[in-house]
């Protein structure tokens, strides 16, 4: 625990970042807090696999890694629910077990009318944001943070973070939004991935 005694301790902008407990980030935190996810190596096999399922002598292949070290890795995975056996793959080929993410990966060529949703709802919620902007900022020139030399400017990520922090939790109240699922390792967390057309 690294906050001191006596004290309440401070909500960073990220869980991720803090030995603090409590939900009030984003739920993917966990994740890294947790270090689930903390070398390179599990990423590689995740981006492989996510793109065809695959046996641990194959990612092993394809990775120029040994085998033992792939299924060190995979273990883990499968231990924190990153990874999950391909049941509907290993039905062709039953010798071999085969592994997948085991959280959506979400294909943009695949999503493209959900991603022109998306981007007309971010539209209008920056829209939102700048139309009580004016507002915002009269309420925090009443603040001691005003007084001690800050600027709307360096407190505005705070804001929207309070904002879309706010309005997620209204959504996993009333059932729109899943809220972050305790793993087998004790965990909780949501998570998912996106593959562009084109790796940037």
């Amino acid at each position: 625990m690294t906050v001191p005694e006596g004290f309440k301790g401070l909500r960073f902008p990220c869980e991720c970042v803090s030995s603090r407990r409590g939900g009030y980030s984003d739920p993917w935190a966990a994740v890294t807090k947790n270090k689930l996810l903390p070398d390179g190596t599990k990423e590689e096999i995740l981006n492989l696999v996510a793109q065809e399922p695959g046996t641990i002598s194959q990612v092993a292949e394809a990775l120029g890694l040994s085998a033992p070290s792939v299924y060190a890795h995979v273990r883990e995975m499968l231990r924190s629910e990153l990874l999950r056996e391909a049941v509907e793959w290993e039905k062709s080929h039953p010798a071999e077990r085969y592994y997948e993410p085991n959280f959506p990966v979400i294909k943009e060529e695949e999503a493209d009318e959900l991603c022109r949703l998306c981007d007309d709802m971010a539209a209008k919620v920056a829209d939102l944001f700048k139309k009580h902007r004016r507002q915002l900022e009269k309420a925090f020139s009443k603040t001691p943070l005003a007084e001690r030399g800050w600027d709307f400017a360096e407190v505005a990520q705070y804001l929207f973070a309070s904002v879309q922090r706010g309005a997620r939790e209204q959504l996993e109240r009333d059932g729109t939004l899943a809220p972050p699922k305790a793993h087998r390792n004790g965990v909780e967390w949501v998570f998912w991935a996106e593959e562009p057309k084109t790796d940037t």
